[in-house]
């Protein structure tokens, strides 16, 4: 993504999200990143790697938080114009596009604002959308993670966000089957395009070899 981010801060190329797989991940935010054995990651690092999962030490905002092949993570690339220059609305927005994606499958998600760490979204006191973003010069990189299907036992190696007792659960546990992955891509690119009034189009594959890596169909952005 830091290509893609330096690209659009030169102009190269249009506002765009990416949507993407982790493989099994636990990765730490910018708060906790330089903790030798950060304070909410509840087992040994050794302990990852012996079961397959690698260890992230991130430049996003936000503390630790678990990835995996059942997520479908969106990274939205975007120059924010001078009237979207608010990070806290930017969140909110993002926050936004998870209600209005979800409520589209059948699954009620809430924010919760007592905390500064509860951004993101909650189902039935289970959280499902996760957020970590970083802005440069007011352009967007990295974003959040929907919670699709698949194991999410290795989740009980973090404390989410260092929320003591905060548990993940899936669109699949919500509505016992997770709709296709390609709806749902689908459908958060049509929302964003609603909340951010930007126009979306396919990006031609060519265009993003560089720095595409292994993001899945991509959405471009244009104003509008």
């Amino acid at each position: 993504m830091t290509a893609g981010r330096e690209r659009r801060l030169r102009d190269d190329l249009p506002d765009m999200l990416f949507f993407l797989t982790h493989p099994k991940t636990v990765s730490v935010g910018l708060r906790d990143r330089h903790q030798a054995q950060p304070k909410d990651l509840l087992v040994p690092i050794e302990r990852l790697e012996q079961e397959g999962i690698a260890f992230v030490r991130s430049v996003r905002g936000g503390g630790i938080t678990y990835h995996w092949p059942g997520q479908i993570v969106c990274y939205p690339i975007v120059a924010l114009c001078r009237n979207e220059r608010d990070i806290p609305e930017y969140m909110n927005k993002l926050e936004q596009i998870g209600i209005e994606t979800l409520e589209s499958f059948g699954v009620k998600a809430h924010r919760r604002r007592d905390s500064a760490a509860h951004l993101g979204l909650w189902s039935d006191g289970k959280k499902v959308v996760s957020m970590g973003v970083r802005v440069t010069n007011w352009v967007t990189s990295f974003g959040f993670a929907i919670n699709l299907e698949g194991d999410i036992s290795p989740s009980a190696y973090v404390r989410p966000c260092g929320i003591e007792g905060a548990q993940l659960t899936t669109l699949q546990e919500a509505i016992g089957n997770a709709p296709p992955r390609e709806k749902v891509i689908d459908r958060v690119a049509e929302c964003f395009a609603s909340v951010f009034q930007r126009e979306p189009s396919r990006t031609p594959p060519g265009v993003l070899e560089a720095i595409r890596s292994a993001a899945e169909p991509i959405q471009n952005m244009r104003d509008g």
